[in-house]
């Protein structure tokens, strides 16, 4: 058999197999014998049709089946020869059966990416581990009167900073540029400038001075009192979001409906108690949120580290990946933010954003994760990481726990998936970024406080959001 191999991009290679007449035509033989004890022709004892009266009659079905035999033996033939790494389902392109009975046949493939590994160990990472100070337990008590606030009715003043105010909000969005009502003018000077766009709602709560209340509406509101109406302008900055109000001049009028102050528990034992009763004193509760913290500081530590590791070794190595492996992880990221924004209460589909975009936006980190889960199965390989059962069983009893599942639950829900190999690799290359990791040059760096820490990721993921909350309350800034 003459086997031909040619290069592609995206880690595909296009085989091009030419199988000889004398294999096609033994192969046959072999087919229409097996074919002839089966079959009953008229004028012939069952099962005793000469095989040329069977390669006449049966001819494109004898055919079928000798390329159903031959085509997956010369496939995987030419593989081995060849010595590739072949993943995925490969594709036939062209097959033709000659009148000199030879197939000639055109499969393209997908392959591992072929890249030098070399040295991976002694990458610069830096280990950042969070001190959980008093301060910080003490946010997470205010958090918690916070919670527990009661809004108490205020009628003999005004409202003040941190007062709630309840309103009935107007609002009338101007045209977006003047040079867009000049074009529009210019394009049709007999039509009269467009309506001012009007956006209504009730009962729009809004705290006076607050951390995320725009300035316009707090100067608007303050000293306001039940039945008062107020009128301001608020003039959005230019990379505002939603990108509905960014640049623009929105005059608002504002009935005042209700105001109200948040009247926080004191901080003693009686409250520690309201907020569980395993609580006997403020203290209990004050070490059990410092060692509630400690562990999510553990797991962030853990996990940003492993998330530099995996950044450094995709950075080290660049060379391209398969493309449908890169398609499957897309679709597997995009399905996971769905299933997020599910969980959350809300439903994708009533939201007006350009999923395909959001889709294709994914593209990049799903090259990159690919791209890392082929440099780790190297590492595995050079390293000669195994998966013990005990490693897979402990992988199972953790998977099964976040689902709240039993362990033999999850296990027979997990072989009938036919997902235990997948689990039993996402093992071992976690084994194999754990040795990368151990010969790193590492070196640590203490970062005061956990929560200040994720104020800033937060507010570029708030930035990143269009539309989560009513848009009155985009509106506001809260």
């Amino acid at each position: 058999m003459n086997i031909t191999v040619t290069d592609q991009e995206n880690c595909k290679k296009q085989l091009h197999l030419e199988i000889p007449g004398d294999v096609v035509r033994a192969e046959t033989d072999k087919v229409a014998g097996n074919l002839a004890r089966q079959v009953n022709i008229p004028g012939f004892r069952p099962g005793h049709a000469p095989k040329s009266v069977i390669k006449t009659r049966f001819r494109k079905e004898l055919r079928d089946e000798v390329v159903a035999h031959l085509l997956p033996e010369s496939l995987q033939k030419a593989i081995s020869d060849k010595d590739l790494k072949v993943i995925g389902e490969p594709a036939i392109d062209d097959l033709k059966f000659g009148d000199d009975d030879q197939i000639n046949v055109t499969i393209t493939v997908s392959v591992k990416p072929e890249f030098e590994l070399g040295d991976y160990q002694g990458l610069p990472l830096t280990k950042r581990v969070y001190k959980i100070r008093d301060e910080d337990v003490d946010r997470e008590i205010e958090q918690l009167r916070e919670a527990q606030a009661e809004q108490v009715p205020v009628e003999d003043r005004g409202a003040q900073t941190n007062d709630i105010v309840t309103v009935s909000l107007v609002g009338r969005i101007e045209p977006k540029a003047a040079d867009d009502q000049q074009t529009a003018a210019e394009a049709a000077p007999q039509e009269a400038a467009a309506e001012p766009e009007e956006i209504k709602q009730d009962d729009v709560e809004i705290t006076v001075g607050g951390a995320n209340v725009l300035k316009e509406f707090t100067e608007g509101l303050a000293g306001a009192r039940p039945g008062d109406e107020r009128s301001f302008t608020v003039t959005y900055p230019a990379e505002y979001k939603p990108e509905r109000f960014a640049g623009r001049k929105v005059d608002y009028t504002a009935n005042v409906t209700a105001v109200h102050v948040k009247e926080l528990p004191e901080a003693d034992d009686v409250f520690a108690q309201q907020v569980d009763e395993k609580f006997q004193t403020l203290d209990e509760l004050r070490a059990d949120i410092r060692k509630q913290m400690e562990h999510q500081a553990e797991h962030r530590t853990e996990d940003e580290l492993r998330t530099a590791a995996m950044d450094a070794l995709v950075e080290r190595y660049k060379f391209d990946v398969p493309e449908f492996i890169v398609e499957r992880q897309i679709n597997s990221r995009f399905n996971t933010l769905l299933d997020q924004l599910f969980q959350s209460g809300i439903d994708p589909r009533q939201m007006q954003l350009d999923w395909q975009q959001i889709r294709d936006n994914q593209r990049e980190r799903a090259e990159r994760d690919v791209r890392g889960m082929f440099i780790l199965d190297r590492v595995a390989d050079e390293a000669g990481v195994e998966v013990s059962d005990e490693d897979l069983n402990h992988e199972i009893e953790d998977y099964a726990a976040h689902r709240g599942e039993s362990v033999a639950a999850a296990k027979a829900r997990l072989t009938k998936e036919e997902a235990l190999d997948s689990i039993k690799e996402q093992v071992r290359q976690q084994k194999a970024l754990d040795l990368v990791i151990a010969s790193a040059d590492l070196k640590t760096e203490e970062v005061e406080g956990l929560r200040a820490a994720e104020a800033e990721p937060a507010a570029e993921a708030a930035a990143d959001s269009d539309a989560s909350a009513p848009e009155t309350a985009e509106a506001t800034g809260e």
